[in-house]
């Protein structure tokens, strides 16, 4: 690639921007109020810049059509392989009824804030969304591109920029800030408390994506020496952006008020009611609503694509679900199991002690499947560099200490997370501790079974043959 079309600084940190910012991570963070700014700090050091410093490095050595799972698997050999590829598409059949929860309630919430709670209507207009998503990606339309440029643009830059400038005029008109960030000890988290803390594995999960744009580092004009400073650049604007908005929505609306699901659609109701601004409450709502479809159209196909890829060695699912439509050409069989898998999960609302609980749930079943994957990934990152110390790569991370120093960080605070994922948070009333505890950890633990059995079944019916 010729340099006039090679990458510059600026295409990644866009790039990174769009791929990893959600503004739904607002509400998961403000009930944390002031001391919610030096969490999103640790989640920054801990988890963003290992992970993109390492990704960046695996994807320029390892760059071939499989990502994560062709780096684990060069590490750890097939099975660690096939494993991870399972978990992390597992993560989206979680991740899917998650954002679709947030979707339908942000929605609704704009019309009827009482049916916004409603387990069985969320539930069922969920999995009505889905299908009809899933039916778009299996006839390969062309447009379905569209549904993701339009999501990046009205789902993350038109409403954080919104958010932040109606918690601007609120403090210029001499409105109070309805959370206090005045008191020097709000600011401090209780780290002495393991369930106020509980929600900085959410605050991870921010920034995950991290492994998909940093495979485009071997295309920047300079990878050495532009890679880092772009991921830098990034960490900057992503961190300082979903700061900025916690903080507009702490203006907007008090801390404790905050709920993890509607938080941001309750603040600008409260905001839109004070300021006389009726309009603004639906066109919030719009402008989420397309950027969470556009999230999940993103999703619906590379993960599957992916499973593929780790699938092609011993056919572990078999060759009939991974064949493509004969006129379409997309995973058609693929995707419509994992739609039937995400709309059993949709139906798991029913029996949840609220809208709040399920949500949380799913995104720590959600976490705890893919953030396996990058736990291989970090000790992978150490293993090639021992295994293959002479392969080529167009970046490395510099120095004898980094290379180092920076999976470890990514190692031990992608597990400090996963811990935290069994503590429920006291915001939300969960119900039994062990109930939620086996909820979360049997569903890890049967995810992982399940791909593991069916990768020795394959193995062994491959050996007969």
């Amino acid at each position: 690639m010729s340099d006039s079309k090679a990458l510059g600084v600026r295409d990644i940190v866009l790039m990174n921007v769009v791929a990893i910012l959600s503004v739904r991570q607002f509400s998961t963070v403000a009930p944390y109020g002031a001391a919610s700014m030096i969490l999103w700090g640790i989640a920054a050091v801990g988890l963003f810049i290992p992970l993109a410093m390492v990704c960046g490095e695996l994807s320029t050595g390892w760059p071939e059509e499989g990502g994560i799972f062709v780096w684990v698997r060069e590490a750890f050999g097939p099975r660690m392989g096939w494993l991870c590829a399972f978990l992390f598409l597992s993560s989206c059949v979680f991740f899917f009824p998650m954002l679709l929860q947030f979707l339908m309630t942000t929605l609704v919430f704009c019309f009827d804030e009482s049916l916004a709670f409603n387990k069985v209507f969320v539930g069922l207009s969920s999995m009505g969304i889905f299908w009809g998503l899933t039916g778009l990606n299996i006839r390969g339309i062309e447009w379905t591109r569209k549904i993701n440029n339009m999501g990046a643009l009205c789902g993350v830059i038109v409403p954080g920029m919104i958010l932040i400038s109606l918690a601007v005029y609120w403090v210029a008109t001499g409105h109070p800030m309805q959370t206090d960030y005045h008191t020097p000890g709000n600011w401090v988290p209780q780290i002495n408390n393991w369930t106020t803390i509980v929600f900085i594995s959410s605050m991870m999960f921010a920034f995950a994506g991290m492994e998909v744009s940093p495979m485009i580092a071997g295309r920047c004009k300079n990878p050495q020496k532009d890679f880092p400073r772009s991921i830098l650049i990034s960490s900057i604007v992503i961190v300082g952006i979903y700061m900025l908005g916690t903080v507009s929505l702490n203006v907007l609306l008090p801390a404790d008020d905050a709920d993890i699901l509607a938080g941001l659609m309750q603040g600008i109701k409260a905001t839109s009611v004070t300021l006389g601004m009726p309009w603004l409450l639906p066109l919030m709502g719009a402008t989420i609503a397309m950027g969470v479809l556009g999230q999940i159209n993103s999703w619906l196909v590379g993960p599957i694509y992916m499973l593929n890829v780790a699938n092609a060695e011993y056919q572990v699912i078999g060759a009939g679900i991974a064949q493509l439509h004969p006129r379409y050409n997309t995973p058609a069989k693929a995707l419509t199991a994992q739609a039937v898998l995400v709309s059993i999960f949709c139906l798991s609302t029913f029996v949840s002690r609220s809208m709040a609980a399920a949500y949380w749930t799913l995104t720590a079943l959600t976490t705890l499947c893919y953030f396996i994957p990058y736990l291989m990934m970090f000790a992978g990152f150490l293993r090639l560099r021992v295994k293959h110390p002479d392969r080529k790569r167009s970046f490395r991370i510099p120095g004898r200490v980094l290379p180092v120093l920076l999976p470890s960080v990514g190692f031990l605070s992608v597990l400090f997370a996963v811990v935290l994922l069994f503590v429920p948070p006291k915001e939300i009333e969960m119900g039994s501790l062990v109930v939620y505890e086996l909820q979360i950890g049997g569903g890890g633990i049967i995810f992982a079974l399940v791909g593991d059995l069916l990768y020795r079944r394959a193995v062994k019916k491959r050996h007969k043959s």
